[in-house]
């Protein structure tokens, strides 16, 4: 029974440590500077502008309601040129037109629906540096619709599948429970890094003040492992052309890293493996 015990106790600890190996996502930056953003280029880098309004002007100038008037969605076009995404009018099912983001394949001619962006900026999405994934701001609901909390989506750009989900540390207007010290925010804008290697986003937060929002920007950054991340869209290493690839160590520094984990499982194998002796 301890035998049995210990094997399933092994087991979970592989199960969880492949998990968090198999995850794209090596850190978090949670405060990125002016110069940090700048020190990488971007895929779609007409979006820098929308960056801009908000980083070089004073807090409060622009409230999250003047902003909504003021930016009008523009169409964000991938690398390779094949892909473009913008939002348009789109008939729902009771006949009421309404508008929502599509993928445009321009060499297959066919449109995608890509549901529930929430974003307040120019373009909706950040694609990847090989134009095979986009990452979307999006809202994940809890406690039954009571409780929404904005979450970066990465996707397949050919089948629209989810590849990851990061949640992030910001909730919208609508949730009751809100454990940051502002009262509403949103997304501004999704950012993806030409050499693959990050996914950065802006987030515009403010209190309520007679019908409007003084806005105040936080910029994080999602550093990747774009490896693991192409690995899980199905592609492989050597169809990497153009994107600058991540740099791995030389064959000594891989001799002496130690594996994440690996030293629990020696550790749990060698109780079973001392109870054993014993018993003998």
């Amino acid at each position: 029974m301890k035998y049995r015990l210990l094997i399933l106790i092994m087991l979970s600890l592989i199960i969880n440590i492949s998990c968090i190996m198999a995850s794209p996502v090596i850190s978090i930056d949670e405060t990125v500077t002016e110069s940090m953003f700048y020190s990488k280029s971007y895929t779609n880098p007409d979006s820098v502008e929308a960056h801009q309004i908000v980083a070089y002007s004073e807090d409060g100038v622009h409230s999250q309601i003047h902003l909504n008037y003021r930016l009008t969605p523009g169409t964000t076009t991938s690398p390779d040129g094949k892909y473009s995404v913008y939002k348009k009018a789109l008939d729902s099912e009771n006949g009421v037109g309404v508008e929502d983001y599509v993928i445009n394949d321009t060499v297959a001619g066919t449109e995608t629906n890509i549901r529930n962006i929430i974003t307040m900026s120019y373009y909706g999405v950040a694609f990847s540096p090989d134009s095979k994934m986009y990452a979307a701001p999006r809202v994940v609901f809890f406690d039954e619709g009571r409780n929404g909390q904005y979450a970066i989506d990465i996707c397949s750009v050919h089948n629209n599948t989810l590849l990851h989900r990061e949640l992030t540390p910001f909730y919208i207007e609508s949730t009751k429970n809100t454990p940051m010290k502002w009262e509403k925010s949103a997304i501004y804008e999704v950012y993806w890094s030409d050499d693959g290697s990050c996914i950065v986003y802006d987030v515009l937060g403010g209190n309520t003040d007679a019908g409007k929002y003084p806005a105040f920007l936080v910029t994080k950054r999602l550093n990747l492992d774009y490896r693991e991340l192409r690995k899980m869209n199905g592609y492989k290493d050597n169809e990497l052309e153009s994107v600058q690839e991540v740099e791995e160590p030389n064959d000594l520094a891989k001799e002496s890293m130690p594996i994440p984990g690996f030293e629990v499982i020696g550790t749990v194998l060698a109780l079973i493996l001392g109870r054993k002796i014993k018993r003998a």
